[in-house]
């Protein structure tokens, strides 16, 4: 649509033509598209460059009448690219298309430092629990523990050190601290054999079961064989006071369909409860 003289009553457009693109056809689906408008000087046959978004201010109508029009005729190139099938946003400039769909990769630097660690390389502080010695990086436990801070750089430090004795501290618990400060996560107690602690877990989770979440804890337990918590969760759930809220929770309904076989267990173990 082309407006000669304004487009609309505001005086701010007082002095431009005016031109905007238009959709005639009529809409099946949302598609996005840039666009831009130039004017083609009739002596040179050169395109002004001149982009446009369908703003009302597109050039000054004094400069046209003096430079594009010849014979009363004035020529508007306008190009129009449509990105199909690809959800894009524009910031009033044909150059700069921000795609949503462009995947970005996840960030790999928590695997790189557990490899760090299991590789040991570029290691420079040797940290020994109980005559084993683990290879390890100062930087790396030194912006996550204020206590290896202190000890290999504190003002009664020796600069030097490159061993820390780690007192009563099994080898395997001290692996999954260092997992931790490396990884951000724990490991599977399962891998060190750290019987202890995953025991200690299962007794916490145990003393905080509720309708909501027992479900969902009886799933956790069944894949990381928890055997106790999850003799725990079914007696929980076998509770005549509480199963029917359980059962209509939503976490049920996601064991339900995830783990069939826990279901014929707690009906099973629900039965022998009755019968005794």
């Amino acid at each position: 649509m082309f407006y000669p003289s304004r487009c609309g009553s505001g005086g701010e457009n007082e002095g431009y033509v005016s031109v905007f693109l238009k959709l005639m056809s009529e809409a099946t689906t949302e598609v996005t598209a840039s666009f831009d408008f130039r004017l083609l000087d009739p002596t040179t046959g050169v395109s002004s460059e001149i982009p446009s978004l369908g703003f009302p201010q597109f050039k000054k109508k004094s400069e046209i009448e003096a430079t594009y029009v010849q014979d009363d005729c004035l020529v508007v190139e306008c190009d129009v690219i449509v990105y199909m099938g690809i959800p894009c946003e524009t910031n009033n400039s044909k150059s700069e298309i921000i795609c949503d769909n462009i995947q970005v990769p996840p960030s790999v630097l928590l695997d790189n430092l557990r490899n760090l660690l299991e590789s040991g390389e570029g290691a420079d502080v040797k940290l020994k629990a109980k005559g084993e010695v683990i290879h390890a990086h100062k930087v790396v436990v030194v912006l996550q523990s204020p206590v290896f801070k202190a000890q290999l750089y504190g003002p009664m430090s020796n600069k030097r050190k490159t061993t820390i004795v780690i007192e009563d501290m099994e080898p395997s618990v001290f692996r999954s601290l260092l997992h931790f400060i490396y990884k951000d996560s724990l490991p599977s107690m399962d891998r060190y054999g750290v019987e202890r602690m995953k025991v200690m877990c299962e007794s916490m989770l145990g003393k905080r079961l509720d309708i909501e979440s027992v479900a969902d804890t009886l799933a956790l337990a069944d894949q990381l064989h928890c055997s106790q918590l999850k003799d725990a969760c079914i007696r929980f759930i076998n509770s005549s006071y509480r199963i029917g809220d359980v059962v209509a929770s939503t976490g049920y309904g996601h064991l339900k369909r995830a783990c069939p076989l826990i279901i014929a267990e707690i009906l099973e173990k629900s039965a022998k409860i009755r019968m005794v």
